[in-house]
């Protein structure tokens, strides 16, 4: 486990003292000598925290820091894909809280993807920390061993648990928590916009097939569209109209 070293120097003034913080984490750790190196959990955990990603809940970075992290992926996703999808997707009028809802589920979709992934890795190694056995393969799936744990490495080990691992495995319970909540109630608000969907819908199969026999329907498309084939504003229909003959 790394280890945390404070020094003072003195610069020759009694007043004036500076106090240095110096970081020693070593790259594999003691006990477990049958086991392979990084079947170690104590070294798992070392692999963890320098492996993308996962160290954006450890104790350096925090709950601010993992709340800003996520801020700025979900900006990223909201803003340069999710948007001009559902930009894409809904092309007329009167769709923008459509194309905001569907794209803050796609976001969202994403955050709450990583934090589930990163909740199960660090779950994982906390399983493994807790465990009194060291469960490993020799060369493969098929050759699976057990190795008891010594007192040493069982106390090092819950040590390192429950000062590194246990915090960051409730601040990731509490965020996928939250994230879960906020995409289920964007799920439930997007299908809410859906109901209030503009009177001609051009994404509506059942409302295309009423153009041909409700004269009041179809007045309403042709002025909405302006003259213009109601296809036009959609490249899905144009492609089913043969390629948007009359558009231009």
């Amino acid at each position: 486990m790394g280890a945390k070293f404070k020094f003072k120097i003195d610069d020759g003034d009694d007043d004036e003292q500076k106090r240095v913080d110096v970081f020693d984490t070593p790259r594999v750790t003691f006990g477990a000598e049958a086991v392979p190196e990084g079947q170690r959990p104590a070294n798992e955990y070392l692999d963890l925290i320098s492996a993308p990603l996962f160290d954006w809940a450890d104790e350096n970075s925090g709950s601010k820091g993992l709340l800003l992290r996520l801020g700025a992926l979900y900006t990223v996703c909201f803003g340069a894909v999710c948007w001009p999808i559902s930009g894409a997707t809904f092309t007329g009028d009167g769709f923008l809280w459509h194309k905001f809802c569907a794209s803050n589920v796609g976001a969202l979709g994403v955050i709450l993807f990583l934090l589930i992934r990163l909740y199960t890795g660090w779950g994982y190694i906390g399983s493994r920390l807790t465990s009194k056995t060291i469960e490993y393969e020799e060369t493969g799936w098929y050759d699976g061993e057990i190795e008891p744990k010594t007192k040493d490495e069982i106390a090092r080990d819950l040590l390192l648990f429950r000062a590194n691992v246990k915090p960051v495995k409730e601040r990731l319970k509490t965020f996928t928590l939250s994230v879960g909540g906020l995409w289920l109630t964007s799920c439930l608000a997007l299908n809410l916009v859906y109901s209030a969907k503009p009177v001609f819908n051009e994404y509506d199969a059942d409302m295309l097939k009423r153009l041909s026999n409700d004269e009041r329907v179809s007045n309403v498309a042709a002025q909405q569209s302006n003259g213009r084939p109601t296809y036009c504003d959609s490249r899905y229909y144009r492609a089913v109209a043969g390629g948007g003959q009359g558009c231009n």
